[in-house]
């Protein structure tokens, strides 16, 4: 996708009726982080809250959704996903924890 015109890109791709590639969804919470940079938030932690949410998501995406993403590379993603929310968290004074449990549980 070419970056100096992505929302054009982006709505083009969503009017189509084809489903959505994982580079699409990437590109999209790129562009609605950016987006947020502009709204004006009556909490200020929201905006940074939902600008890492949507990061954590589109990566996540990319890792695991794109043509031949391997399930080798989830505990990284995974690792880097909860790292990422944890941070966030902690800017609101809280911090993600491990339960203990396996998510088979």
């Amino acid at each position: 996708m070419d970056p100096s015109d992505l929302r054009a890109e982006i709505a083009e791709r969503l009017a189509n009726s084809r489903p959505l590639d994982a580079e699409t969804v990437n590109a999209a919470c790129f562009l609605l982080t950016r987006a947020l940079e502009e709204l004006e938030f009556s909490v200020p932690e929201a905006g940074p809250l939902v600008r890492r949410l949507l990061r954590v998501a589109g990566r996540v995406v990319i890792d695991t959704a794109t043509p031949g993403a391997s399930p080798d590379a989830w505990p990284n993603t995974k690792e880097m996903a909860i790292q990422w929310i944890d941070e966030a968290l902690r800017a609101l004074g809280y911090e993600a924890v491990s339960s203990g449990k396996s998510p088979e549980t």
